[in-house]
């Protein structure tokens, strides 16, 4: 309950952001005016707030698992785009032009509208079962600005456009209604919000440099997955909770300086090392397949929410069901880990779709949870031989596995397709959504 309360609180927060400059700046202003800017203010705060949601503050993050955190970045991004858009058409209506200063408002909506566009078409999968828009991206695939690395990168020009659109709001502020005060407020937002971008990019790489990471071992799971052990040089990791994942960066010229997100397999029962599974599934992911021991990387984390399910699991008849697509049961290993680190009784099932036996792995982790966890059941479903893991397939899982759906706690993690259908399934069976957990797989 205190957990959302706090979410409820962090939201009202975002949400009331432009109220203080809205106070200053529409006081006394009659409609036709106060209305576009009050249109630009909602638009100048939550574009402003990008950079700090693009900066993943553990205080958020906390309370919203980073993949619902990621989601809320990206509409949040959209609704104040087109608010940008209504206001400068509306304000340009009521109010004439203001040369200096709208040259710069028009410079950052133009370049957020075509880092926005990029960006939904090559860095998310929103408008992939429209037909004409797979085509469009399949045309252009082998473009050099296709690519995510590259698209990455041009994201972060955002930067740009936020800082014209500050110079836009404050030139109005100081030039043409002659406010300090109001002058102020937009710079304290901008130089608040620039703060988090300033940390994100420069000096938490630098911080993180402080505590280095060694890769002590590494496992080839199967053709496609590696398996590495990480050991802190300042002799203990930081602290975590079973499922959640870590950023990584690989200290070696052969390798991008660029971060990726990977799940943790490890528990933190386990004080003395992390452990992460490496599928090969890009350029980054594939080149990595071949690490040796030895390479010094860096970790940024823990992030993510799956780890909510296991609170106080032991003090209750909960069981435990878990989802995992693919590679998706990277966290799902970490949680049994935990589970069976603290001699846990409760019931746990891991429902693993695969495409064929082939994929099949850590079969040492699955035999030591079926001998030490005396309640779990681990059932694979493999999609070439037994077809789509539809609603009807769910359903009957569910039946052998003797799975109680009344004190049940549900975790998902795989493709956003796969976990629909899950999703779905347990909806359907009144299951309440608050029991169903999910983080997508790739961010």
């Amino acid at each position: 309950m205190k957990r959302k309360a706090i979410q409820y609180m962090i939201l009202a927060i975002y949400f009331l952001s432009p109220l203080p400059i809205a106070f200053i700046s529409l006081k006394g202003l009659n409609f036709s005016i106060a209305a576009p800017a009050f249109i630009g203010i909602l638009s100048y705060t939550w574009l402003l707030s990008e950079l700090i949601t693009a900066a993943r503050p553990k205080f958020i993050e906390k309370y919203f698992s980073l993949d619902k955190f990621h989601r809320f970045h990206g509409i949040m991004a959209i609704v104040a785009l087109a608010l940008g858009l209504l206001h400068k058409e509306w304000a340009s209506f009521a109010w004439g032009e203001f040369e200096f200063s709208t040259v710069f408002g028009d410079f950052a909506i133009m370049l957020f509208l075509l880092l926005t566009v990029l960006s939904v078409f090559f860095m998310t999968n929103w408008l992939g079962k429209i037909k004409i828009i797979k085509i469009v991206k399949d045309a252009v695939g082998n473009f050099f600005f296709s690519k995510y690395s590259v698209m990455k990168f041009l994201h972060n020009f955002n930067i740009v456009a936020i800082i014209a659109l500050s110079v836009h709001v404050i030139t109005i502020a100081y030039l043409v209604r002659g406010d300090m005060t109001l002058t102020m407020m937009y710079a304290l937002y901008f130089i608040v919000s620039l703060g988090f971008y300033v940390y994100h990019k420069l000096i938490r790489p630098i911080l993180l440099k402080k505590n280095i990471y060694t890769i002590t071992d590494v496992v080839n799971e199967n053709d496609q997955i590696v398996s590495l052990t990480l050991a802190a040089e300042n002799g203990r990791p930081f602290d975590y909770k079973a499922g959640q994942f870590i950023y990584l960066r690989v200290l070696d010229g052969n390798y991008s300086f660029e971060e990726h997100p990977f799940s943790l397999t490890s528990a933190p029962e386990n004080p003395h090392a992390l452990s992460v599974s490496i599928k090969d599934s890009g350029d980054y992911t594939h080149i990595i397949q071949r690490i040796k021991a030895g390479t010094k990387v860096t970790v940024e984390g823990p992030y993510g929410g799956l780890w909510q399910p296991l609170e106080d699991i032991q003090n209750t008849d909960k069981s435990l069901v878990l989802f995992a697509g693919g590679v998706g049961v990277t966290p799902m290993l970490g949680i049994l880990e935990s589970l069976r680190q603290k001699n846990a009784t409760n019931k746990a099932v891991l429902i693993w779709s695969l495409r064929n036996e082939n994929e099949l792995a850590y079969a040492t982790e699955l035999a030591a949870f079926q001998k030490e966890l005396p309640n779990f059941t681990f059932v694979p479903f493999y999609s070439t031989r037994d077809g789509y893991l539809d609603a009807e397939k769910t359903e009957a899982i569910f039946e052998s596995a003797a799975v109680p759906y009344a004190t049940s706690e549900f975790v998902l993690c795989g493709p956003k397709g796969f976990m629909h259908t899950i999703e779905s399934t347990l909806v359907s069976k009144k299951v309440p959504k608050q029991k169903i957990h999910f983080e997508s797989f790739g961010l």
